[in-house]
């Protein structure tokens, strides 16, 4: 698929990665419309003042291609709104559309049974927290009802930890260690997968120029202990390296379903990914040595 003058919708698109999927998308010339629930002041793009939990949720305008972003996230402990946004407003957003090419669903790796030992796009599902629950349902109803509408729909699971400068990345993990105040739940020797965000946006825009129904996984080449991640962190920052907490007192604090997720084991590949989109940071160590001088 060209972007020049593609209509493109984005949902998240004031997040961490949505902004900037948004601005490179914009950038390579496609139009862009992103929807928010807040008015947004000198932005290049178009916006929808809106809610994805809005039943009656309604587009005047025909978009080619949606990509997919909004949901809470899974420390969200709420179930009804984890519900409300993750699947009923995966509803919500594709009653609204009607035309579109090329659907892109963003989710995770969480979506699959870690009992496996490496994680391929074709790897069964396992359904044990409600947030998880939620975001296989969604990604069914969008499978089944745009193979019904005739829409190309792509699926991408990102990789466990996405980081870069802003986000969560620097707000719950980069400041807490300079200030000396983040706690590794459980023992930290959990292997996570790690993806810097320009290469998520880079690879994004991979699959939405391939336009195929399809799936993918977004993560680097070197899945590692979460614990390893931290210490190269603080290492070059120059702190302490992070203090442990038992997971039954963080369980207190984020909630079950939060640290079983957060304190999951599971590497990925990224082969299939690999195929159609060159990492600018194959590594984390590469990712953290580009961005933490930096700060």
């Amino acid at each position: 698929m060209n972007l020049q003058d593609t209509c493109i919708l984005v949902t998240g698109g004031t997040g961490f990665i949505g902004s900037r999927l948004a601005k490179k998308l914009h950038d390579s010339g496609a139009d862009i419309t992103i929807l928010t629930r807040r008015k947004q002041e000198n932005t290049p793009f178009k916006i929808i003042l809106d809610d994805l939990t809005n039943p009656n949720l309604r587009f005047e305008q025909k978009f080619d291609v949606v990509c997919h972003l909004a949901s809470v996230t899974p420390l969200e402990k709420n179930k009804k709104i984890i519900q409300s946004v993750n699947y009923d407003g995966v509803k919500n957003l594709f009653s609204a559309i009607s035309g579109a090419k090329l659907y892109v669903y963003i989710s995770g790796l969480a979506v699959f049974d870690p009992k496996y030992d490496k994680i391929i796009e074709t790897t069964p599902k396992k359904s044990d927290t409600e947030f998880i629950k939620t975001r296989i349902k969604a990604q069914e109803f969008l499978e089944e009802n745009c193979k019904k509408s005739g829409i190309n729909f792509s699926v991408a699971y990102l990789g466990d930890v996405v980081y870069g400068n802003g986000g969560f990345f620097k707000s719950m993990i980069l400041d807490r260690m300079q200030k000396g105040t983040f706690r590794i739940p459980g023992n930290g020797k959990y292997i996570k997968n790690f993806i810097h965000v320009e290469d998520v946006v880079g690879a994004l825009i991979a699959v939405i120029q391939k336009s195929e129904t399809d799936s993918y996984i977004l993560t680097d080449s070197k899945p590692a202990p979460f614990v390893e991640f931290l210490n190269y962190i603080s290492d070059n920052l120059g702190v302490k390296k992070p203090k442990t907490v038992p997971t039954a007192l963080a369980k207190l604090v984020l909630g079950s379903d939060a640290i079983k997720l957060l304190t999951r084991s599971v590497s990925a590949s990224n082969h299939k990914i690999s195929q159609i989109y060159d990492f600018k940071f194959p590594t984390y160590k590469e990712g953290l040595s580009n961005l933490l001088p930096k700060l």
